[in-house]
């Protein structure tokens, strides 16, 4: 299930996307969702045989939508429609997309202070707090108030909501914050900082680092520390075992998980077993867990491929995502080429399921690590799901490994979701794109990848029992 390339898909092109479109009442809204899914949806036509059930469903939906309603009671009827098909790649979302308030509404205060002489002043402090942090949308100066209180600054930012020296954030000396959204509307919380070169809001879940005085923290500590918070870490836990947590498979924890596992190779290869704790991971790329695979693979693993549905919307997605790599060609001369030929058929069998391997089963003949460990457990359970599903599905066909927690959430027939354009801007659709070549036989939507070793209830700790499973 490879899907690294729609899940960039979607944070290029949602923002034009859902710009584009236009506000819809709750029945307009309702019939063009319906359009969409029942010819775009790659399992409408498995998850729609009892045609009386689904038309009687459809029906009361259409009467209940009554245009006067406000967004809340019409989010309710579009989610009980979509609900009926059991996906949980299929969601309807409100798009609350926060918008800047008029500048007369807004009450955050400004800094009286000059950054060019403030970047001067903070060079020389390299022990400091004080300094010019970044993260991926701000760059803010963070100085000292008083003993009880620093200031976070803007520097640069999107001036449609920011202007420079207006207060982002402020820090106080029992670890909470104030925090001002993108809207201007206050967030309050808990803080933590790192070496006085990381600065992590534990509610809002963001991050700055230091650029000015350089970081004290290398960029491998930086990760090792993100990794921890979003609970992808190594720890040996006895001279035999080790653990490697690993909660996310998201797209941006790709070069972080990749990082761990080189970091910790020593550790890992000195020990006779592990167990890898994916329970809690909801999914994201199969290529996350791509260089742990050679340290748990015994004979070359079958993969069941998947159909892609040639729909409008998958072209036009797939053809905008060509645009931006093309920016870079000689960098992603590899992936371009690949695409192309993917678009290519896709538009040339309109409606059409599409195989882009042109087999059904594919067998990765994965070259074995010098050095792994003897058994491997591999604990899961029910928000275990997506492509960490697809990593369970993979895994347990070594001979070496066991899967140990209870059946995992079972979203995998249908998936590589992407947001689909419908028409409206007030509400955002999520769909799947392809159809598992496992099915109808092997089906794992509602029903989850099953243990080979059942933890019930009265186990409360699921590494202890592990560890002594390997152990003894």
């Amino acid at each position: 299930m490879k899907i690294k390339f729609f899940l960039g898909l979607i944070v290029l092109f949602l923002g034009n996307l859902w710009n584009a479109q236009q506000s819809c009442g709750c029945k307009d809204a309702l019939q063009k969702i319906i359009v969409k899914i029942e010819s775009e949806y790659p399992g409408f036509e498995t998850k729609t045989k009892d045609k009386f059930l689904y038309e009687n469903l459809k029906e009361k939906a259409l009467k209940s939508s009554d245009e006067k309603i406000n967004d809340e009671e019409c989010l309710a009827i579009l989610k009980n429609y979509t609900g009926f098909f059991k996906d949980r790649h299929i969601w309807v979302l409100p798009n609350a997309v926060e918008q800047p308030k008029p500048s007369a509404a807004i009450k955050t205060k400004s800094l009286k202070i000059n950054p060019e002489k403030f970047k001067k002043e903070v060079q020389k402090k390299e022990n400091s707090f004080e300094g010019i942090w970044k993260d991926n949308a701000y760059e803010v100066g963070i100085k000292k108030i008083s003993e009880k209180e620093y200031v976070g600054f803007i520097i640069n930012a999107d001036p449609a909501y920011w202007k420079p020296g207006e207060i982002k954030f402020r820090l106080f000396a029992d670890g909470s914050y104030e925090y001002y959204t993108q809207a201007h509307s206050l967030q309050k919380g808990t803080y933590r900082i790192y070496k006085n070169s990381f600065l992590y809001f534990n509610d809002q879940r963001m991050a700055f680092t230091r650029q000015v005085p350089q970081s004290l923290m290398s960029t491998g500590e930086i990760e090792t520390i993100i990794g921890e918070l979003n609970g992808i870490f190594v720890k040996k836990i006895s001279a035999k075992t080790a653990m490697i947590k690993l909660q996310n498979f998201s797209y941006p924890y790709v070069n972080i998980i990749e990082n761990l596992i080189e970091r910790n190779k020593e550790l890992l290869e000195s020990v006779e077993y592990w167990i890898i704790d994916v329970r809690g991971n909801g999914g994201g790329t199969d290529n996350a867990y791509k260089n742990i695979l050679p340290y748990l693979i015994t004979n070359p693993v079958r993969n069941v491929g998947a159909e892609y549905l040639a729909s409008p919307t998958l072209i036009h997605t797939s053809e905008n995502y060509l645009k931006g790599i093309m920016k870079d060609s000689v960098k992603n001369r590899e992936e371009i080429s690949g695409l192309k030929t993917r678009i290519d058929l896709l538009k040339n069998n309109p409606g059409k399921y599409i195989n882009y391997n042109q087999d059904k089963i594919n067998i990765d003949r994965i070259s074995p690590a010098a050095k792994s460990p003897l058994q491997v457990v591999v604990l899961a359970d029910n928000k275990t799901a997506s492509a960490a599903e697809n990593f369970l599905l993979k895994v347990r066909q070594s001979k070496k490994v066991k899967i140990m927690g209870i059946p995992s959430s079972g979203v995998l027939d249908y998936a590589n979701a992407m947001f689909f354009e419908y028409g409206c801007s007030n509400y955002k659709l999520l769909m799947p794109t392809y159809r598992s070549y496992r099915l109808p036989d092997y089906p794992i939507d509602n029903i989850g990848v099953q243990p080979d070793i059942y933890l019930d209830s009265s186990i409360e700790d699921w590494v202890k029992f592990a560890q002594e499973y390997l152990e003894n």
